[in-house]
């Protein structure tokens, strides 16, 4: 480095230069064709099509190496953002790339992660929108070896299309290997929201009020997103734990589309039981507190039906 005042003066401006594009780079602008973002060595951001490949291509049995993954998609642009969680206050990246193919049909590819430096292991909510609107969610967890340029998939679960894929959202770590989460759910989902989290499995679904039938009596449409399930997931053994559901009141009422549907949102608005916390435009209810509100929707609006307590 020179001595010079004035060319010092000049190094450093360009620095400054050089940092700003830099950072304005990697802070949500859109690449042109033929051009993608590179990779760093601590890792920090991916291509979606490469971890796209890495949890369901079986090809690649879950471990891909990201410098040669990036030199294959380097002609597709990819969109950076940081965008706040949908509960809490948690700052997210959002990373989504767009192909269209022959027929004009648009295959999109998603996933947010926490906005820091990853070096070890970390979490991802992957998400894939398909031409005919539906959505795809899921939960992941990926390693990455800055020495070897790999990437490794250590497990994947989800799939979820209600309310746009569920917006499945990672709350943070209760304990080793249990995972807090949250996702978006439809009215009948709120009014039967046991077995729902993350994956529908048949068998375990409880049906508080089984004569209701889901986009019957009941919308379980995915444009109608009007509560979140919050609960714990354990990647290893695929259970999940309802703890909480949060509801979205203004969101409710404005849903109702049929006689039902708009006694079932004014029987929970008036409900005497307070929510144990409140979240932005969410009032959060423990399944105890929830299973008292279900109750009262139970007397007013469907006493001639069977009603199942949500903790029997």
């Amino acid at each position: 480095m020179t001595k010079d005042p004035i060319a010092f003066l000049l190094q450093f401006i360009a620095w400054l230069m050089l940092i700003a594009v830099l950072s304005a780079t990697w802070a949500g602008v859109k690449y042109p064709n033929g051009r993608a973002k590179p990779y760093i060595d601590t890792f920090t951001k991916v291509h979606p099509r490469c971890l796209n490949r890495l949890f369901i291509d079986l090809r690649y049995e879950g471990e891909i190496n990201l410098e040669l993954c990036h030199t294959e998609f380097r002609n597709e642009p990819i969109e950076v953002y940081e965008v706040e969680s949908l509960m809490g206050n948690s700052s997210l990246l959002e990373v989504s790339t767009t192909r269209i193919d022959t027929k004009g049909q648009r295959w999109t590819t998603i996933y947010r992660m926490q906005n820091r430096e990853q070096t070890g292991p970390f979490l991802i909510t992957l998400f894939n929108k398909f031409p005919d609107g539906v959505v795809l969610s899921s939960i992941g967890g990926v390693s990455y070896d800055p020495a070897s340029k790999q990437l490794k998939a250590h497990f994947m679960n989800g799939g979820n299309d209600r309310c746009h894929g569920g917006q499945i959202e990672i709350l943070g770590m209760v304990e080793r290997n249990v995972i807090a989460v949250s996702q978006a759910t439809t009215p009948f989902g709120l009014i039967n929201p046991v077995g729902k989290l993350i994956e529908e499995r048949e068998k375990t679904v409880h049906a508080t009020f089984p004569d209701w039938k889901p986009d019957e009596a009941v919308s379980n449409s995915p444009e109608r997103c009007v509560g979140r399930l919050i609960g714990t997931f354990e990647p290893m053994t695929e259970k999940a734990e309802l703890t909480a559901i949060a509801v979205n009141f203004n969101a409710l009422l404005l849903s109702a589309t049929s006689q039902l549907e708009a006694c079932i949102s004014d029987a929970i608005v008036r409900a005497d039981i307070d929510p144990a916390a409140n979240d932005g435009d969410f009032s959060i209810f423990s399944p105890e507190s929830w299973n008292e509100v279900l109750y009262q929707v139970h007397m007013r609006c469907g006493s001639d039906h069977a009603f199942h307590p949500i903790n029997s």
